[in-house]
């Protein structure tokens, strides 16, 4: 019990700086990223021994090279992916495949509630559908976005989705029979 409730506290903090990293600058900068997953491989070491060194491993890898193609498309950042690697370091690749899935749908309802704040919908809806008909025209996908632009309405901070995401992970595992995973 000690030993989960240390491991909630990692994900907590490290969900809070991201959050704050990215509201301030639209990044999450790798020194957050890489200490929190530096963090769950040593907690997880001391728990598991050689164990918990490949839980962190794969908790870190997986969701980093599933989401990898988001990446390449230019529509999840890379300090987003490595966010869930470091969710993934601390409390394994399960309960960060969770969080992605839960994750995305916070950020879809977000994106919705946005649309309608902004009064964007018509516009965001072209910018896809012209990304989608140049992507299938060209017959390679193409960059959907660029994240350098920030001025543009169509970009939110994606590690809210991330916080809201796990949050509500971690309180659906904290309630179920079967506890985290």
């Amino acid at each position: 019990m000690y030993l989960l409730t240390v491991k909630v506290l990692e994900v907590i903090l490290l969900l809070a700086a991201a959050a704050k990293s990215d509201c301030k600058t639209y990044k999450i900068k790798n020194s957050i990223t890489l200490s929190f997953m530096l963090v769950g491989a040593a907690t997880n070491i001391y728990a598991y021994g050689i164990e918990g060194l490949k839980l962190s491993l794969l908790g870190w890898g997986l969701p980093v090279a599933l989401l990898f193609i988001l990446y390449a498309l230019r529509m999840l950042g890379a300090g987003d992916i490595k966010l869930f690697g470091a969710i993934g370091a601390i409390m394994g690749y399960k309960f960060a495949f969770y969080s992605i899935a839960y994750s995305f749908v916070c950020g879809g309802v977000m994106g919705v509630i946005l649309l309608v704040i902004r009064h964007n919908a018509g516009k965001r809806f072209h910018s896809l559908l012209t990304y989608v008909k140049s992507s299938f025209l060209m017959l390679k996908p193409m960059s959907y976005s660029e994240f350098g632009d920030k001025t543009g309405g169509d970009k939110f901070h994606f590690s809210f989705a991330v916080l809201a995401g796990t949050l509500i992970h971690l309180l659906s595992a904290a309630v179920s029979k079967g506890g985290f995973s």
